[in-house]
């Protein structure tokens, strides 16, 4: 894990402390993706982009919008203290 990211980690408890509702719903614009949440459509969409699987451009678009992908289409420091968030457990970095 990068410096980076360890401080980010070590000043955010939540997925929410790193990326607040308010900074989701403005880069969520009127998007709709049927009944999957907005965290899940960028915890998925985080997720897709560091395993090299495509996603939606409006999906895309939000993740970048929200710092957690590059416009070359690679996971930021940001994004990998998101999907550890999301999906690890914090004791262990």
């Amino acid at each position: 894990m990068s410096k980076k990211t360890i401080e980010m980690l070590q000043k955010a408890d939540t997925e929410a402390d790193l990326i607040t509702d308010a900074e989701l719903d403005q880069a969520w614009g009127g998007a709709n993706f049927g009944g999957m949440s907005k965290r899940e459509v960028i915890r998925l969409g985080t997720l897709k982009c560091l395993a090299g699987w495509h996603q939606g451009h409006t999906s895309r678009t939000i993740c970048t919008e929200l710092g957690l992908i590059n416009e070359k289409y690679k996971v930021t420091a940001k994004g990998r203290a998101y999907l550890w968030l999301a999906f690890g457990r914090r004791s262990n970095f």
